[in-house]
């Protein structure tokens, strides 16, 4: 049986003007249990349009590309996102523990509160046991805007 857990986030704004993180961190939730708490806090609203970059990286000897890195439109992908791709599996993870849980244009600030990484979230993707980085960029306007980097072990 294998065991995933986050053990690091970093979150980074390009452009203090546009949006502003308030929250990036990792918590304790009980014993082996951590959870994923970001709050960005969003100055120009509403956004029409997202851009989403995910890429993945295994960690040899620094972090490497590692099977998947794609750019997708976010708006439209949350529209009709019903085709099992990593980005669907990463979003609805996501969505289960935040507001981004619906379609442009978004007029609030992001929240995602105690997400706890779940090895049924790799049901349909196994990896095997490593370092992992997952790094997600959003953009709206052609410009990226912030990224957000998560890290988790993957153990057997």
């Amino acid at each position: 049986m294998s065991k995933s857990r986050f053990t690091n986030i970093v979150c980074e704004s390009f452009n203090k003007t546009f949006g502003e993180f308030k929250t990036c961190r990792l918590n304790v939730l009980g014993r082996g249990v951590i959870g994923v708490q970001l709050h960005l806090k969003l100055f120009i609203v509403p956004i029409h349009t997202v851009s989403s970059n995910l890429g993945v990286m295994r960690r040899y000897n620094g972090f490497r590309p590692f099977m998947y890195n794609t750019t997708i439109d976010f708006c439209k992908f949350a529209k009709q996102s019903k085709k099992m791709s990593l980005e669907k599996l990463v979003f609805d993870a996501i969505a289960t523990r935040s507001n981004l849980n619906h379609t442009c244009p978004y007029t609030h600030d992001i929240i995602v509160d105690n997400l706890v990484f779940h090895d049924r979230f790799l049901q349909t993707l196994p990896l095997p046991q490593g370092e992992y980085k997952i790094q997600m960029l959003f953009g709206s306007e052609n410009i990226w805007r912030v990224q957000v980097d998560i890290f988790i072990l993957r153990e057997e």
